[in-house]
């Protein structure tokens, strides 16, 4: 019996990890080639046409979940658990979203007609195709074809680099080229998905089958508010700063934002995988393995926020426009929002596995109040600053409702007095960082990569030795 269970605790181990290295492949390996491409921007784009860009990406965010209804999270709940019977899942999600698409297009066309859009035309396509995109992305996880799914995201990357350059650098198109570019990229990404995956080549003209629609959008209607609610955490305060400041402001403050994009990422390798193990895991009563996760999760967040608070006030003033410098002001508590933000993510498992998703909505609820609440109130005095601090009081909250909530369903206990120890020198960083000089971050940086390496060391000691593993195997099959 206990080898047994240690068996299965290794499993999910090695499965947990060997997802965190295809998932790297596909999110972080693309991801970082679009970070990289910041500063191009800042050089190319004014202050205010990127405000205004970022600004419809935020509502298309804002969208997304009326539009999917968030229906591929139901057509993986049930896909993820099972080898077989998955078209009925793939057409059912499908035919939604192409309804639903469709509608939200005629709808958004109606409105401009009446009371002129800005870039409505872009607006629509980036909707539509990102959201199609992104769905058939949930599917392939559904079909457990990792594979296909990291190279979906390499190839979007590369197409959307190569487009951008083109257009901005040698064409000067200016931001209407982001918007192009990101269309393209959808379509060219799906068109290949659907030839290299057969069992998304099905036939969607059939008659809807009702009660499979039923069953999933009972599943996934309640995680709309919840998605709605994490917009406002993530997204409202684009609209906050446009109507208190300016579109400028809006823009200095998306070129803040896209650093804890990046982190997010990088969080998003462990939650992601994480949540196919635990959706997967069929135990009412998870073991201690929940606990052990959770707690390298932590270890790994904070450690990170000690290398890439300074990094990254460096990178943005030696490689950025001038105009856009002082968006290093807000990146630290932005960061530390994403850092609550994968907590909250990692808890909302149990909410899945229970089939509990209304629960999930109520606890964002409170926390876009608390977003909300704060940043207005503050954003008279200490400007955008409200905005990074709000967004984490705001996640910051939501964690520690579902850390309750999910305790038991998750057996995940938390080490506080370790977890302490960890967050409370790391918050003091945050804030010490929003006054720091270029010369004290370059000290600071060296002593967050050691703080990074000690703190992680069994982790990175455990992914080195997976990865050796990996090599020593592939080398021995291609001499057989």
């Amino acid at each position: 019996m206990r080898k047994n269970f240690m068996s299965e605790e290794k499993s999910k181990s090695r499965n947990l990890i060997e997802g965190m290295l295809i998932y790297a492949i596909g999110n972080f390996g693309s991801k970082i080639l679009v970070f990289l491409i910041v500063p191009l921007y800042t050089y190319y784009i004014s202050t205010e046409d990127m405000g205004n860009y970022d600004l419809v990406l935020t509502t298309v965010n804002l969208l997304t979940p009326i539009v999917t209804m968030q229906i591929s999270d139901a057509a993986f709940r049930w896909m993820i658990r099972t080898d077989k019977g998955n078209e009925v899942y793939i057409r059912s999600t499908i035919q939604v979203l192409i309804i639903n698409s469709l509608i939200a297009a005629g709808v958004i066309f109606i409105i401009n007609s009446i009371h002129p859009i800005l870039y409505c035309e872009f607006f629509v396509g980036v909707l539509i195709t990102s959201r199609a995109l992104a769905t058939i992305q949930k599917l392939l996880r559904g079909l457990k074809n990792q594979k296909l799914f990291a190279v979906s995201g390499i190839l979007y990357t590369v197409i959307f680099l190569a487009l951008n350059i083109i257009k901005i650098c040698c064409l000067h198109q200016g931001v209407e080229s982001l918007f192009q570019s990101a269309i393209i990229s959808n379509l060219i990404t799906l068109v290949v998905i659907f030839l290299l995956e057969k069992q998304l080549r099905i036939n969607y003209w059939l008659k809807p089958n009702t009660s499979v629609i039923k069953k999933l959008l009972k599943f996934s209607i309640p995680l709309v508010p919840n998605q709605l609610n994490w917009w406002i955490i993530n997204s409202s305060d684009r609209y906050i700063i446009r109507f208190f400041l300016n579109a400028s402001a809006n823009g200095i403050y998306s070129i803040s934002y896209k650093f804890p994009t990046m982190l997010q990422v990088i969080l998003g390798l462990f939650t992601t995988s994480w949540q196919d193990v635990a959706v997967s895991d069929t135990e009412k009563k998870p073991s201690s393995f929940y606990s052990d996760v959770f707690k390298q999760l932590y270890i790994l967040s904070f450690g990170l926020l000690w290398v890439l608070n300074p990094i990254t006030k460096i990178f943005i003033l030696l490689f950025m426009n001038s105009d856009y410098h002082t968006a290093a002001r807000y990146v630290s508590f932005l960061y530390l929002g994403t850092v609550f933000q994968s907590f909250a993510s990692f808890y909302g498992v149990g909410y899945l596995r229970d089939k509990k998703t209304k629960n999930a909505s109520l606890t964002s609820i409170y926390g876009a109040l608390i977003n909300a609440a704060v940043n207005i109130a503050l954003i008279r005095f200490i400007g955008l600053q409200a905005a990074s601090v709000s967004t984490f009081l705001g996640f910051l909250i939501m964690w520690l409702i579902r850390e309750k909530q999910n305790r038991d369903e998750l057996n995940v206990t938390i080490d506080k007095k370790h977890f302490l120890l960890l967050f409370c020198p790391t918050l003091i960083l945050s804030l010490a960082e929003c006054f720091t000089g270029l010369y004290i971050d370059i000290v600071l940086s060296f002593l967050g990569i050691a703080v990074f390496l000690f703190v992680n060391r069994k982790m990175i000691s455990l992914l080195l030795v997976k990865i050796h593993k990996k090599c020593e195997i592939d080398r021995v099959k291609k001499h057989e």
